[in-house]
């Protein structure tokens, strides 16, 4: 064995699901610092057809109105143009191109099933594997139970990585590194503890984003085309929604450390820095599940910070987290769009079964801020929820009609290994417990089947969600025709574009059509 251990990188995207994910870059960025070599086999630009493929999720939000089109053609084909070839082929021949001695997958549940798929068809080539991510942390079991799987991640693996690396690259027994599950000769499993969580100020600021290649770096973005970078500012999250895994994280961790962390302002404006002057960024993308996560203290930092930078960014908060004195402060920055996670628009149910303890008077006045401001905003919502109908979910759409935003988003809720949501699927015998959750919560038809409201329903409520949130209600009857009848939704949809997006031709010359 060589000194050097090769670590190719496998991360099964579907077609534009994600902008680059942090932690690939930092993890690459920190193997090359400890003398191992590194590649990518990145599936973002492939056209799978098959039953497990979740689709092309930024065309899926454009048919149902949760985001602006893109029109600019030639901008199209240079930069998301489609992959035909078959990417297990591809993956073998890039296997046998870099020789590596460790296939790295880094999967979310909607994404597992394709990663499994393309390392079971190079199983031959005798390469060991991990498999890392949202979804080996909280579902390690369904994993491993996979026999083509050698080992998954529990947790952060950042020091795992680098653990494993130094192993394999010394020829030494790695059974034993910490937040693995391993799976030894005599196939029993080895599932080791878990160790602290990263310390994130300790990361190397440079990543290796380069690693994904110069077309990753472009995204949709409020109609635009941008290229676009992201940037951590913090990992995990304080607060306590049932559809998001955040809440697990911090349990998984407790009294072994705090998993939420925040990133020192410094170290992000160093990454910034490095965004713009090596890579020519020229949108930030800011990775934080709640933006304004922030002390008072902290706030103010990142803005003295940014006010240099001024580059346009997106980044997503609470509506608790709005007041007036925080969000002239970003518009003078340099914040171009946010989105507001409100997700239900019932009190009751959003605050016993969403998790979220505010009032809709309060998110009204709220709201206004941003209004007032001419801040570009989009708020994020979910139906399907369990025990949730159509009634309820039109509560959500009524306290939408109050707000003035661009867009509103509209996902089916999808149950994810790890949630609090999850559990209350499972005990209502909506989902069974092994269950892989294949499909994200872009598509057009969730999971859960009802018997008080079929998944069928809440998809023709999703794909005309926007419709009843911005045309008058004396609109709904037809809106209601369009839910069934896809001549009737093509010509609604027209007319919501050139209602609601119009902009100068020479601006963003949007159009009725999807993306890519």
């Amino acid at each position: 064995m060589s000194s050097k251990t090769r670590v190719l990188f496998v991360y099964p995207n579907e077609r534009q699901m994600s902008v680059i994910p942090p932690a690939i870059a930092i993890m690459s960025q920190l193997l090359k610092d400890n003398g191992h070599v590194t590649g990518l086999f990145d599936t973002s630009f492939y056209e799978f057809e098959d039953n497990i493929s979740v689709g092309d999720s930024d065309k899926q939000q454009t048919e149902s109105l949760q985001a602006r089109p893109i029109t600019d053609k030639d901008d199209d084909d240079l930069h998301f143009s489609k992959i035909n070839t078959d990417p297990a082929a591809d993956l073998r021949k890039k296997i046998t191109e870099f020789s590596p001695d460790l296939l790295a997958v880094s999967c979310t549940e909607t994404t597992f099933l394709r990663g499994l798929r393309l390392i079971s068809k190079t199983r031959d080539m005798g390469i060991r594997n991990i498999f890392g991510g949202v979804f080996p942390t909280f579902a390690p079991q369904l994993v491993m139970n996979y026999e083509v799987v050698d080992m998954c991640c529990v947790g952060d693996g950042e020091n795992a990585i680098i653990d494993l690396a130094d192993c394999l690259s010394r020829g030494e027994d790695h059974s034993d590194v910490t937040n693995l599950w391993v799976r030894k000769k005599n196939g029993t499993i080895k599932k080791n503890p878990l160790t602290k969580p990263v310390d994130i100020n300790q990361l190397p600021t440079i990543t290796d984003i380069g690693l994904f290649g110069d077309r990753r770096f472009y995204r949709p973005m409020g109609g635009k085309i941008r290229r676009l970078l992201p940037v951590e500012t913090h990992r995990g999250c304080p607060y306590t929604c049932s559809f998001c895994n955040s809440p697990s994280q911090n349990r998984l961790y407790a009294g072994n450390g705090n998993f939420f962390r925040k990133k020192s302002m410094d170290l992000v404006k160093q990454e910034i820095e490095q965004h713009i002057n090596i890579w020519k960024a020229e949108y930030i993308f800011f990775w934080a599940d709640t933006f304004l996560a922030w002390s008072p203290k902290e706030f103010d930092e990142f803005c003295e910070m940014y006010q240099d930078i001024k580059l346009p960014f997106w980044c997503q908060t609470r509506i608790e987290t709005i007041s007036e004195y925080k969000f002239k402060k970003l518009k003078d920055v340099g914040l171009n769009r946010i989105t507001f996670g409100m997700e239900h628009g019932n009190e009751d149910f959003r605050r016993d079964v969403v998790k979220r303890n505010y009032t809709n008077k309060s998110a009204i006045e709220l709201m206004k801020i941003p209004e007032e401001l001419d801040i570009t905003f989009s708020v994020n919502n979910i139906i399907g929820f369990p025990g949730e109908n159509r009634d309820l979910a039109f509560d959500t759409i009524e306290l939408n009609r109050h707000f003035k935003s661009d867009d509103c988003s509209c996902s089916t809720l999808i149950p994810f290994a790890g949630t609090e949501i999850r559990q209350i699927a499972e005990s209502q015998n909506l989902i069974k417990s092994d269950q892989i959750c294949t499909i994200s919560n872009a598509t057009e038809e969730g999971i859960l089947d009802m018997p008080q409201w079929r998944k069928k329903e809440v998809a023709k409520l999703r794909n005309t969600f926007a419709m009843y949130v911005k045309f008058p209600k004396n609109r709904w009857p037809e809106i209601k025709k369009a839910e069934t009848d896809r001549e009737v939704h093509s010509k609604l949809t027209a007319e919501f574009i050139d209602t609601f997006w119009s902009e100068p031709e020479e601006d963003l010359r949007e159009a009725a059509k999807g993306l890519f």
